[in-house]
């Protein structure tokens, strides 16, 4: 055999070697993503559930149907919203966190979810364990509104009107969720407020409209009109950027408060012990359907603005909710409800 002959056979076995090496690694890699991705590469097969907590119509609704619309056109299946209200939310919530963990059965919901377990004595599900965290949908700020005639044209004001007659302010409530926003704002420049209920954000509005309360913590949709028509004046918004919807009004952080970031946000759940691979099936595809043109203009038009973001993200932030909201009913003294 001649030198080159035998050259060509040395680099032929070198590389035989090295294809065996490489095919034993994959092998090996192939055989740990299926350990940790149990899910099947057809999914979903058939249709797939959102429950809504709520009534139709609403905000939740809203953005449900408007995700599963897409969601529908990507996976080539159907892809339905039932609404299941009750309870403030929990009989939907408690629906998911006992349905079957096959990904066919999924929650959209807002902060109410990571807010009941700290105003209620008990909820029928784990908060922690019963629920598998997807995908945050959307994020939108509050914005605090006021009367015309109180003495206040920004955040500054507002904080020296309220250490000045504390209590004696009224403060809308459209729901938990606004009522607790304006408990964390009262918390931190640390005054008394009276929060009076209504039956949802158009009655709340329309109190501060006449001047029966001060002031309210509310949605931006709820209370643009008034707000643009000058029924009602805005002070700040409490997200971390401002608002498409109100560009002129400041965030509370640019007013000088920069601990008051609240969101309103939605998300969806799986049921726990819903397989990884699944999960991710649908973070991915919930991400892509958020970065559409038409999603981002139809959630701007709401007052909000799409969100995307890995699962462990959504993870995070849920549970830094769960004990955010937590501390706040803790320190706010606030009743519990059986």
């Amino acid at each position: 055999m001649q030198l080159r002959d035998i050259a060509i056979a040395n680099d032929q076995a070198v590389f035989a070697r090295e294809m065996k090496a490489v095919a034993l690694g994959l092998i090996v890699i192939l055989a740990g993503a299926a350990a940790c991705w149990p899910a099947r590469a057809d999914y979903p097969e058939k249709r797939v559930t959102i429950v809504v907590p709520y009534q139709p119509g609403g905000g939740v609704d809203f953005v449900a149907r408007l995700f599963g619309s897409k969601l529908s056109d990507a996976f080539r299946q159907p892809v339905i919203v039932e609404n299941k209200p009750g309870a403030g939310g929990m009989i939907g919530v408690e629906a998911v966190a006992k349905a079957s963990p096959d990904g066919y059965t999924v929650l959209i919901d807002a902060p109410g979810v990571a807010i009941n377990p700290s105003l209620y004595r008990k909820v029928p599900y784990d908060p922690e364990k019963g629920l598998q965290p997807v995908a945050k949908l959307i994020s939108s700020p509050f914005v605090i509104v006021v009367n015309p005639s109180v003495p206040a044209r920004n955040l500054r004001d507002l904080v020296d009107f309220a250490k000045k007659k504390s209590r004696a302010i009224n403060v809308a409530v459209a729901g938990p969720s606004t009522q607790l926003a304006g408990e964390f704002f009262r918390l931190l420049i640390n005054v008394e407020f009276t929060f009076i209920p209504y039956k949802g954000a158009a009655p709340a509005s329309s109190s501060v409209v006449s001047g029966d309360t001060h002031m309210m913590f509310s949605d931006l949709p709820s209370v643009a009109p008034q707000v643009a028509s000058g029924r009602l004046r805005a002070i700040a918004v409490s997200g971390d950027k401002r608002s498409p919807m109100m560009p002129d009004v400041p965030t509370a952080a640019e007013a000088g408060m920069p601990n008051y970031v609240v969101t309103a946000w939605y998300g969806m759940f799986a049921p726990a012990g819903t397989s990884p691979g699944i999960v991710s099936t649908l973070n991915v595809a919930l991400n892509r359907v958020a970065a559409l043109p038409e999603t981002v203009s139809k959630l701007v038009a709401f007052g909000a603005e799409p969100v995307t973001g890995s699962v462990e993200d959504f993870d995070r932030f849920y549970r830094g909710e769960l004990a955010r909201w937590k501390d706040v009913v803790t320190r706010a003294k606030l009743p519990l409800n059986d």
